[in-house]
């Protein structure tokens, strides 16, 4: 039976290992690597573990996780002073691809402060554990008082947009850097 339970530290290198296994750069390059999980991972389990959920199996083994930041305009203010530098400091190109990146969450943080990543191992796809984690992420941020969330689908990844759309939420723009899914807790 899959449990979901609050990240802990100790699920880190599982969390990481997702990451990378779902990012298509497992065995990349250590600085593909360094920067897939500076721009997905770090941010959330170093500023908010409180915001994040991680799946496990029988045996307590992670097989899947959800990340959130639950107020951009706090993210926006960290990541800019530690996440964004050490981006930098692998390239030039790496420092534009995460300020891109961050802006794609900037857009809607009115409506939708709160933004996540969510990914289950690949093996364990198709099976429910993305959208229990989705509705555990759900009740913490509505307890919370967060009035909804937003993700950004990679553009062309229709098996990710199916499953926003099939846990609820909604596509309200699409631009080069893929589609935007919304969820607001009041509907």
């Amino acid at each position: 039976m899959i449990a979901v339970r609050p990240y802990l530290p100790e699920d880190r290198e599982a969390v990481e290992k997702i990451c990378l296994e779902n990012a298509g750069c497992a065995n990349s390059l250590e600085e593909t690597k360094e920067y897939t999980l500076i721009s997905r991972c770090s941010y959330y389990i170093e500023q908010e573990p409180d915001n994040c959920y991680v799946a496990a199996d029988d045996d307590g083994s992670v097989i899947g996780y959800v990340l959130c930041c639950d107020n951009y305009n706090n993210y926006e203010r960290s990541f800019s002073e530690k996440y964004i530098p050490q981006a930098a400091s692998i390239s030039a190109k790496r420092y534009v691809d995460i300020k891109l990146d961050m802006l794609k969450h900037a857009m809607y943080r009115r409506y939708y402060p709160a933004h996540i990543y969510i990914d289950v191992t690949l093996s364990r796809q198709n099976l429910g554990i993305g959208s229990l984690l989705l509705s555990t992420l759900k009740a913490h941020l509505r307890k919370n008082n967060v009035k909804g969330m937003m993700a950004v689908c990679e553009a062309g990844n229709e098996d990710q947009i199916r499953f926003f759309k099939k846990n609820g939420f909604e596509e309200i723009i699409e631009t080069k850097f893929g589609k935007t899914m919304v969820l607001d807790f009041d509907k």
